[in-house]
């Protein structure tokens, strides 16, 4: 049965992903154009790495003069550098849709594993449990563009690994696990860690386990603690380290009404209006949730059943952010979370993620669930009711749109004849929301062959707090805003100084105007009356700065 599972898993993955998988490279998911260009972005600088010898941890390309910290970035080393012969025989597109399927067929299939080996004694309840937690509406959700979140499939072992603790190779491969999900995606990591906490505290140890338990945990985090010191030094302190995240990301709760609320990429498809942003990590319907309660109720003489329902009433709570809303109205202000998110790596989590530790445990109590009810003769009208729950949410292909094209005077080559080695490009439209990933998107189809100014990703500002992009130069600011509102600035002779000022500080070869730039003719305008008349080439306008 297991190969069965794992094929209906792929099948799975493959009918959600299929119109990625009819054009890779050529369309995006149509609710995320943004994070599909970073993370291909990195999956080229993932082949650097191994054809220029590239820095893993940081590049020069992205940023210029000063660069970005990738670690501080969700660079995906550990996904992108594994991929890295595909992506170099068949591109970032293709590797990027390759990412995803993983991530949800093999966090199905981890789970899967788990559950049937070591959880539940019914390949069908593992099955269920698996397959809701590998294609649960959040991680579908995240499909969009973010392959760093949906790909779980090291959790199920790190939870694993981590509740049995007993001998030194326990915990050297608990810390081998953790580090190689560190370089996957920390925040899932760190989130694990407080469930694992919780569930403990709800469960209990036996005092018999504390000794192993405590020895094992001790080999794991040094395991973890010798791999991870370096990366984890230049993460936080290395060239273009922050703390924390912007301000506004911290409002980023999940409405409580969501949990109750259909998902859009699902056969029920809701609304999603109950979503700040497009993530929907808490999105499950009604009935599942009516369901898992009377489970709850039904298993609740198991420690485990209970230490599982202490672990999802916390993270529903935490996930609510620091004012809970109950369909976009404040019900709740000072909710827990706000006594935690300034802490140190607290601070860096989005609250709304918090849900996503849901989603497992809503796995695992389906696999119990289903495991139990098999064994008694009503099992037949709890596999009803568990189908009439989970058939709403039955995820649907991911819309799609096409990708930007990439202007002629980048895709020929043509831009080498005016950019020498070490000098930077700089995109008119320096807003880091779309300049930036416009701008991200030309360079990495060069294969990353130039420097640019500005980019999408996440930096220090003038404080080391996190921010999208750079701390603005004057003339970005500038240019940025009439990107924006279209309105052309007085620009006179401190504005031209200015300029000259800032693309020496880029070391920038050439500054240049799509045909697609917003404000196209404002942008010109602007241009001109900095740097004198520009010049056609292709299908661009552009400014010698040199």
């Amino acid at each position: 049965m297991d190969a069965s599972v794992l094929l209906l898993y792929l099948a799975m993955a493959v009918w959600v992903l299929g119109p990625l998988w009819a054009a890779p490279g050529h369309v995006r998911p149509d609710a995320n154009a943004a994070d599909p260009d970073f993370f291909e972005w990195m999956l080229r600088h993932a082949v650097r790495i191994f054809t220029v010898g590239e820095h893993p941890f940081h590049t020069p390309t992205l940023n210029a003069p000063l660069g970005v910290n990738l670690l501080a970035n969700t660079g995906l080393l550990g996904l992108t550098v594994p991929l890295a012969p595909v992506t170099w025989v068949f591109g970032p597109g293709v590797g990027f849709v390759a990412l995803l399927t993983i991530g949800l067929a093999g966090t199905a299939g981890a789970w899967y594993h788990v559950l049937s080996r070591h959880v539940v004694d019914n390949r069908l309840a593992a099955a269920v449990g698996g397959g809701f937690a590998g294609f649960a509406p959040g991680l579908v959700n995240h499909a969009n563009g973010h392959p760093n979140l949906v790909a779980q499939f090291l959790i199920p072992f790190i939870v694993w690994r981590a509740l049995t603790l007993r001998t030194v190779r326990d915990g050297i491969v608990l810390g081998l696990l953790v580090t190689w999900q560190a370089f996957i995606n920390e925040e899932l990591l760190f989130l694990t860690a407080l469930a694992l906490a919780v569930f403990v505290l709800g469960h209990g140890v036996s005092r018999a386990r504390i000794r192993p338990f405590l020895t094992g945990l001790g080999v794991a985090v040094a395991t973890a603690g010798i791999l991870l010191a370096y990366p984890l030094w230049y993460q936080f302190a290395g060239p273009q380290s922050y703390h924390g995240l912007p301000d506004f990301v911290l409002t980023y709760g999940a409405d409580l009404a969501s949990y109750g609320a259909f998902p859009k990429l699902s056969l029920a498809h809701g609304a999603g209006a109950l979503s700040p942003q497009p993530e929907e990590n808490t999105f499950f319907g009604w009935p599942l949730l009516l369901l898992l309660v009377a489970a709850v109720i039904w298993l609740g003489r198991r420690a485990a059943v209970r230490g599982l329902a202490l672990v999802a009433a916390v993270f529903v709570v935490l996930s609510l952010g620091a004012t809970a809303d109950w369909r976009g109205q404040p019900v709740w202000t000072g909710a827990p979370w706000h006594l935690l998110n300034h802490l140190p790596l607290f601070d860096s989590v989005l609250p709304i993620r918090l849900g996503l530790v849901v989603v497992p445990v809503f796995a695992v109590l389906l696999a119990l669930s289903v495991a139990e009810a098999v064994r008694h003769r009503y099992g037949p009208v709890w596999l009803v009711l568990v189908a009439a729950a989970l058939l709403p949410i039955v995820p649907i292909p991911l819309p799609v749109a096409p990708t930007a094209s990439v202007p002629v005077f980048f895709a020929s080559g043509d831009w080498r004849r005016y950019v020498p080695a070490g000098r930077s490009v700089v995109n008119a439209d320096t807003s880091v929301w779309f300049g930036g990933v416009t701008a991200m998107h030309w360079d990495d189809a060069t294969g990353q062959g130039y420097r640019m100014v500005g980019g999408y990703f996440l930096g220090p500002d003038v404080t080391g707090q996190g921010r999208y992009g750079t701390p603005e130069r004057p003339t970005a600011g500038l240019l940025g805003g009439v990107a924006y509102n279209g309105d052309v600035p007085p620009i006179g002779d401190a504005q031209r100084e200015q300029a000259r000022q800032d693309v020496a500080f880029w070391r920038a070869a050439i500054v240049v105007l799509a045909s697609d730039a917003p404000h196209h003719d404002a942008l010109q305008a602007t241009l001109e009356q900095l740097f004198g008349p520009g010049r056609q080439v292709d299908d661009v306008w552009l400014w010698d700065v040199r």
